[in-house]
């Protein structure tokens, strides 16, 4: 597990380059560029906002007192997004990239590290534009719960989650070279993961039902929605309780993860 991170800091120039170089490729030839990075995810927020707010009203009215359903949403769907197409792509990674793979020199570990932090990026573009919703809602009179001093917080909640999402990646990488079928597994894992995390609908809502509510309230990806909810829509400082569970949590994925790394890493270059 050390190993991984040793390597990673030793070649940090190496993987800040293909960062910078997956960022342009993607977005080369584009008009809007990283304008597109916004579309999934505000597209899939307006039909949520409009399928559980118009036609299912908010089972929690709390949601409601607190500001619009919409930004509800939003503050959960957005790191969800960084999360859920980083494993994505960083699990392909390896395969992807089979020629940099076969050279003896080349840190693998690099590659699905950079899909996680070129959707960090995307992140770190998304909230600013979030928080500008809330500040526009305050303009119209509308009520939010919204605060800065609270806000101020975000920049930690993203280091915290980091170790347990390049964890994850680096992990289902080396996974993935030697089983083709785990990516198409983990698009429906996450499909799953996502109803099961509480994205849509608050822990409260699931009071009258005890085993959904501990199925939730247990699902390791929960607390890296609910800290930015409470950051940002509810306006309060997450308790230490919450901090130490989503540290604690991005721990023991980063260790699983670069542990399944160390002891695939070996039959790479034959399996790719």
């Amino acid at each position: 597990m050390s190993r991984v991170l040793r390597r990673l800091l030793r070649h940090r120039g190496l993987l800040a380059t293909l960062v910078q170089r997956e960022l342009k490729a993607r977005y080369r030839g584009s008009v809007l560029g990283f304008v597109w990075s916004l579309v999934n995810p505000l597209a899939l927020i307006l039909v949520y906002t409009f399928v559980f707010s118009t036609i299912f009203t908010p089972r929690d009215r709390l949601v409601v007192d607190f500001g619009p359903y919409g930004l509800f949403l939003a503050t959960g769907v957005i790191p969800w997004i960084w999360l859920q197409v980083s494993w994505v792509e960083g699990s392909a990674s390896l395969l992807a990239n089979a020629g940099l793979i076969r050279k003896a020199a080349f840190p693998a570990e690099l590659l699905p590290v950079v899909s996680v932090l070129s959707n960090l990026v995307h992140l770190l573009l998304a909230l600013p534009i979030l928080i500008l919703a809330f500040a526009a809602m305050a303009l119209f009179g509308v009520q939010t719960s919204f605060s800065w001093a609270t806000a101020s917080l975000l920049p930690l909640a993203i280091v915290v989650q980091l170790p347990g999402v390049a964890g994850v990646a680096i992990g289902l990488s080396a996974l993935n070279v030697h089983f083709k079928d785990v990516r198409d597994l983990l698009a429906n894992a996450l499909t799953l993961l996502f109803f099961l995390t509480p994205i849509l609908y608050t822990l409260r809502t699931l009071e009258p039902f005890p085993w959904v509510h501990a199925a939730v309230a247990w699902n390791p990806l929960t607390p890296f929605v609910t800290v930015y909810q409470e950051i940002v829509f509810y306006g309060r400082w997450p308790s230490p309780e919450l901090w130490l569970l989503m540290v604690a949590v991005s721990l023991v994925l980063w260790i699983l993860g670069t542990w399944l790394f160390e002891r695939l890493s070996e039959t790479l270059v034959e399996a790719v």
